[in-house]
C-alpha cells in the first residue's frame, strides 16, 4: 500500500487528510460492524487493531503510514488474506463460522466496502497531489 502524506502544506489540508474522507466515512457508518466481523474472523486482539485505527483516524483526520497499515491488516483479516498461514494469531476463527450464516455475507459486504474506501482513498490522494503539483507551477 502506497504511504500518503500527512503534512499540511500552504494552511491546505495534505492530500492524506483529503483522502480519509471515505474511510472515515464507512467507520463513521459501520465501526461496529466491521470490529464484530474482525473479531468473528480474528478473535479480540484482531478487533482491538479496528479500535486502535479508528482512534488514529479520529485522532489524525488522516491516513498516515501507520493507518495504512492497520487498514491492510483489517482488509487482509476480512478477505481472510493470510488464514493458511500457521504463525499467524487468528488463523482457525473463520473456520467457526457457519458458511450457511448471514453474517459471512455481511464480512463480505464490509470487505467490499473497505477495498472500495481504500481505492477512493487512493484516487483522492492522487487528484489532490497534482492539484498541489498544478498550483505551485502556476
Amino acid at each position: 500500500m502506497k504511504t500518503l502524506r500527512t503534512e499540511p502544506r500552504d494552511g491546505q489540508p495534505s492530500p492524506s487528510t483529503f483522502a480519509a474522507k471515505p474511510v472515515l466515512s464507512l467507520f463513521a457508518a459501520s465501526h461496529l460492524a466491521i470490529w464484530h466481523a474482525v473479531r468473528l474472523l480474528g478473535g479480540y486482539e484482531a478487533a482491538r487493531l479496528v479500535d486502535r485505527c479508528v482512534g488514529a483516524l479520529e485522532r489524525d483526520n488522516a491516513l498516515s503510514h501507520r493507518v495504512q497499515i492497520m487498514l491492510a491488516q483489517i482488509l487482509d483479516i476480512l478477505s481472510l488474506e493470510d488464514v493458511h498461514d500457521p504463525n499467524q494469531p487468528y488463523m482457525g476463527y473463520f473456520a467457526a463460522i457457519d458458511p450457511s450464516d448471514p453474517v459471512v455475507e455481511e464480512i463480505c459486504l464490509l470487505t467490499d466496502a473497505l477495498r472500495d474506501a481504500l481505492d477512493e482513498a487512493h484516487r483522492r490522494y492522487n487528484w489532490a497531489c497534482q492539484q498541489k503539483k498544478f498550483s505551485q507551477v502556476a
